[in-house]
């Protein structure tokens, strides 16, 4: 018997979703028998919104305690310290491109791999444009640097970061993190934005009797 789909719609640039990132870690895990999980980056901060994050630093600054206290999830001091220069950069593309990449690999570890890309930046206050960032964040992997970053820089990989934009617009997804679940051919709505993990697990399970 197939098992349900669930697909979890993050952005790499959404600090709820750095928040969000154990608890479906622990879903992922937890329910891994019973669904096969997925993840796609909805390409919050593309485009013209890419670039210098500018004013919008003052409302982060001011509402990245909210996410901490909700979620448990520490936002590092070198991210913060570059929000006050508001000189920090902004953009989904690249780390998306990395995510398509990761999962030519390993596509069940790519939840984790999502969580590790943005610890990277809410925590440590990384680029996530640079190659080197990149080459550690594989290491432990396994992954051959050299192909990872030719693919990483190759229009196949950046193709399919874009599609999965278009995927999740199609969703119906507007806002991030979102969760969703495929039965018997027909999408179910199951967590919209920040949800704690006891909430999600209730919802798993209604799914695993349907």
């Amino acid at each position: 018997m197939a098992k349900d789909t669930v697909i979890y719609v993050f952005d790499p640039m959404c600090g709820w979703c750095y928040g969000f990132s154990e608890i479906i870690k622990q879903a992922a895990t937890e329910y891994q028998s019973d669904f096969d999980f997925q993840i796609l980056s909805g390409g919050m901060v593309v485009g013209e919104r890419e670039g210098p994050i500018g004013d919008f630093a003052d409302y982060i600054l001011g509402a990245y305690k909210r996410v901490e206290e909700y979620s448990g999830q520490t936002f590092g001091e070198p991210y913060l310290a570059q929000l006050r220069t508001k000189e920090l950069y902004s953009s989904s593309v690249m780390p998306s491109i990395a995510l398509e990449v990761f999962k030519s690999y390993f596509p069940d570890m790519a939840i984790n791999f999502a969580h590790e890309m943005q610890r990277a930046y809410f925590y440590m206050g990384q680029d996530l444009r640079e190659d080197e960032v990149y080459l550690g964040l594989i290491k432990p992997y396994g992954i051959p640097g050299e192909e990872f970053l030719q693919r990483l820089h190759s229009t196949e990989f950046k193709n399919l970061a874009f599609a999965g934009f278009q995927q999740s617009a199609h969703l119906g997804v507007s806002g991030y993190p979102a969760v969703l679940a495929i039965h018997d051919g027909k999408y179910y709505s199951l967590a919209n934005g920040f949800t704690p993990y006891q909430n999600l697990k209730e919802v798993f399970e209604k799914l695993k009797s349907l």
